[in-house]
């Protein structure tokens, strides 16, 4: 077993058991496990302890500790990278970008994917390679260049059906359909990301694939309004976090959950499952937390306890950084029309080039400008919003 407090587990014959054994109870999804076989053991040889650590992280990941996963596998990189291993090295970073991603470091994300890309440039016929083309699709989706996401998500989907990885294509085929969904194809978007679930309902997937495309697809029905077959696939998704009670995923499909019950008018109970997804959220997904902060703030400003919602307003900004049209909205109830008009203002200019991201904003936008007397600008408002809801149905 594994040394106390203090106490290390040395190389030994055990201790490559104890490697081999926390690899085993990675691949049963036993994350505890995995993680006390290699907290404190210690290995001397480097390419086993490049695994050991890289282990480390993966349970550590899955149990929400997300510092000691990205420290863990800032080390396994570096052992990666002296023994002249690229792949193991550019996996790594990839993981390490979208980790220091989760914790809202975008400067530090930004080099990791390039590390990840020097790493395998000269590598293309692996799934490392695949999962770095995914993360830089996303990131170009991100920033508005819809063309160079889509050619990075075709060729990921392209590999992954070579390679026979469920995982890589799922992937795949979950970018292209948000992408084409916030190009105003929803349609076609659609139809990809239900192949994505498919793989999903397979079994065929991966914990984290089958997470990420759960997660999208509940998030795309969401934008879209289809709020029944959000509430289907939200009920569905909780089921499967459940599997994984310390996990990242249960906090978001709680935000999901919340959404889905303020929509339905419940909002004591969404209130109560935001609320949840807060506590479990903070340490590990800055962005997913922020949101759910927004969430409860709203549902307070909607049950008239202005107050309240303040303070998770304030929580949800100190953490995203910039203010959302709900907070333009609690100033609205506040009376406090100018500032209002400002926050929603910059919202809209602040908002990336999609247009369901605007049609979030855009109802917001026209309570405001109604209140102000601003009725010209209420009607580019709605011209907009009616142009979005003919475009995607």
């Amino acid at each position: 077993m594994v040394g106390g407090p203090g106490g290390t587990r040395k190389a030994t014959d055990d201790g490559v058991a104890d490697l081999d054994g926390a690899r085993a109870a990675l691949s049963r999804h036993d994350w505890q496990a995995s993680y006390d076989l290699v907290h404190e053991l210690s290995v001397s040889e480097p390419t086993a302890e490049a695994e050991r650590l890289d282990v480390l992280a993966d349970a550590a990941w899955w149990l929400g500790r997300i510092e000691e996963s990205i420290e863990a596998r800032h080390a396994a990189h570096h052992i990666f990278e002296s023994l002249g291993d690229q792949r193991r090295a550019g996996m790594c970073a990839v993981w390490l970008y979208q980790d220091h991603c989760l914790r809202a470091r975008p400067a530090a994300a930004s080099g990791w994917l390039q590390r990840a890309r020097r790493a395998l440039e000269n590598d293309t016929s692996c799934i490392e390679y695949g999962a770095l083309l995914l993360r830089e699709a996303e990131a170009a989706h991100g920033a508005g260049e819809f063309d160079q996401a889509g050619a990075l998500a075709e060729q990921a989907r392209a590999l992954g059906r070579a390679l026979a990885s469920a995982d890589l294509e799922a992937e795949a085929l979950q970018t292209l359909g948000r992408l084409l969904i916030d190009v105003g194809q929803p349609t076609a978007g659609l139809s990809h990301l239900d192949e994505a679930m498919l793989l999903t309902l397979e079994g065929r997937l991966s914990p984290y694939s089958t997470g990420k495309v759960y997660c999208s697809v509940i998030s795309a029905c969401e934008e879209l309004g289809d709020l029944r077959r959000a509430a289907e696939w939200t009920n569905a998704t909780g089921t499967w976090a459940a599997q994984h009670p310390f996990a990242i995923f249960p906090g978001i499909c709680r935000v999901h959950h919340a959404v889905v019950l303020e929509r339905q008018g419940a909002l004591e109970a969404a209130e109560s499952e935001a609320n949840r997804a807060c506590a479990e959220l903070v340490g590990s997904h800055i962005p997913n937390a922020a949101a759910a902060y927004a969430e409860v703030a709203d549902i307070r400003r909607r049950l008239g306890d202005l107050d309240r919602a303040e303070e998770a307003f304030a929580r949800a900004q100190e953490l995203c950084g910039h203010s959302c049209a709900g907070a333009a909205l609690l100033r609205l109830a506040q009376g406090r029309q100018e500032e209002a008009r400002r926050i929603v203002a910059g919202c809209l200019a602040d908002e990336p080039p999609n247009r369901l991201g605007r049609a979030r904003l855009l109802p917001a936008a026209v309570q405001i400008a109604v209140a102000s007397d601003d009725f010209a600008a209420a009607e580019t408002h709605v011209r907009e919003l009616e142009s979005i809801a003919e475009t995607f149905g």
